[in-house]
């Protein structure tokens, strides 16, 4: 018959498991105090997104007049008083840029209430005609910002003598060797300057600009602009401009003029007193 042998344990040994254990309990509660306390925090935090005190309250536009900010206003479609957490940035950013005349667009929030727009807007260098008397604003790449109302003075800017194609925002790529032109004309030659025709008879477009008196000036294709603008300044400054007809640009150091010989046999008769 097996006999029961108790086993005495050693007093320090049980103090020393009595400690261990308790141990155990105060880091399980420290656990579970911290992790109640970050859920805590998160809750709040929610809750204050949501609340009144972190709301849509104002939204500052700048880079643009009144009246092109009440646009870009309008386009962003925003709630006052929604939870500023919740507003899109990316998505409004897109939005904003598919507007016509608006180039780049940068959107920040700002806590407690702000959202800040900056915008640029694109810049028109040229006119081109619809055909119905109006004209369409393009910007240096093309881009087909505005459609201007009724006709345009050409003293405004420039005119790109070629239809714009598609709608507002679309690029015009047909008329990209003229607007180069635009790029590289000097201010005193503008003045000069009609109207940028775009002969595409040839294998490669080639550039010709209407110039007062109507006369015209033979760039061919949209390279060495600045060589060929020059050619053409030097020939207006120092021929007699009277039944000028052609300058021919196309090479640049070789410059020729063709005058109209109506104009020069008219001249001529008028000038000989036995006509």
């Amino acid at each position: 018959m097996a006999t029961a042998v108790a086993m005495r344990i050693d007093p320090r040994l049980r103090k020393r498991r009595i400690a261990v254990r308790r141990a155990e309990g105060r880091r399980r509660l420290r656990v579970l105090g911290a992790i109640v306390l970050v859920a805590g925090i998160g809750v709040a935090c929610w809750f204050a997104t949501q609340s009144r005190l972190l709301d849509l309250d104002h939204v500052e536009i700048a880079g643009v007049e009144p009246a092109q900010a009440a646009l870009i206003e309008a386009a962003m479609d925003l709630d006052y008083g929604m939870p500023l957490v919740d507003f899109d940035q990316s998505a409004i950013e897109l939005s904003l840029t598919d507007l016509a005349w608006v180039e780049s667009v940068t959107v920040t929030r700002e806590w407690p209430g702000t959202i800040t727009v900056g915008v640029v807007e694109r810049v028109a260098v040229a006119l081109m005609p619809r055909g119905d008397g109006s004209h369409v604003l393009v910007d240096a790449y093309g881009v087909a910002i505005a459609v201007t109302p009724g006709a345009t003075p050409p003293a405004v800017m420039p005119i790109v003598a070629v239809r714009p194609e598609g709608s507002l925002g679309d690029t015009q790529h047909h008329a990209a060797p003229a607007l180069a032109v635009v790029a590289s004309m000097p201010d005193d030659l503008a003045s000069w300057v009609e109207a940028i025709e775009i002969d595409e008879s040839g294998l490669r477009p080639a550039v010709v600009l209407d110039l007062v008196g109507s006369a015209t000036a033979e760039l061919g294709p949209a390279e060495d602009l600045g060589d060929k603008l020059d050619a053409v300044r030097a020939v207006l400054s120092g021929v007699e401009l009277e039944c000028l007809a052609t300058i021919d640009a196309r090479v640049p150091d070789h410059p020729t003029v063709t005058r109209n010989p109506i104009c020069e046999a008219t001249l001529g008769a008028v000038d000989d007193p036995n006509s």
